[in-house]
């Protein structure tokens, strides 16, 4: 015990179960500070670990480490959370993008089709009103044909509305016989 400086260490009871330990018994074997050491305050962290290499950890630190990897791990675990949330957004928002995009083509074909057929009924009706033209022309061309028949046999017969009579349109008057 040189850390005791020529005092009587007061728990004896304990030294007689602590002396076994590890972390009391290198305790011992170190050598104490010099004071231009103390004086340095700027221990850095790899001058600590070294001075600390053989020695087991405290329980402060092992609650601390322990309390570290679990927030690492759970930090760990939130982030693949969140990474594979993210994957199945995107995944989503592709699909989302895909089917849109083949609601557009059918809509888009819907509309050609129906555009074309728009095109087929104008181009059925055109031909059905060029059909009913050429029959109207063509029963107006049959009437004016049967009006100049019917002029032209009631003129062989002489019924013409000049005429006056039935004769054939003949004035058979000579002056007076």
């Amino acid at each position: 015990m040189a850390a005791s400086k020529g005092k009587p260490f007061p728990f004896k009871h304990a030294w007689a179960i602590l002396q076994t330990f590890d972390k009391w018994k290198l305790r011992d074997q170190e050598t104490a500070p010099k004071k231009s050491a103390m004086l340095r305050m700027d221990d850095s962290e790899d001058e600590e670990k070294e001075r600390n290499l053989g020695k087991p950890e405290g329980t402060k630190k092992g609650k601390q480490r322990v309390k570290m990897e679990g927030e690492a791990s759970s930090l760990r675990e939130k982030m693949e959370q969140m990474m594979k949330a993210r994957e199945e957004l995107t995944r989503m928002i592709l699909e989302t993008k895909i089917l849109i995009t083949e609601k557009k083509k059918e809509v888009k074909l819907a509309q050609v089709e129906a555009k074309r057929e728009e095109a087929k009924r104008k181009a059925d009706l055109e031909e059905r009103m060029i059909k009913v033209k050429e029959a109207k022309d063509y029963q107006e061309d049959i009437a004016g044909r049967k009006r100049i028949f019917r002029g032209a046999s009631s003129t062989f017969r002489g019924d013409t509305p000049m005429s006056g009579g039935g004769d054939g349109g003949v004035d058979d008057s000579n002056g007076g016989a």
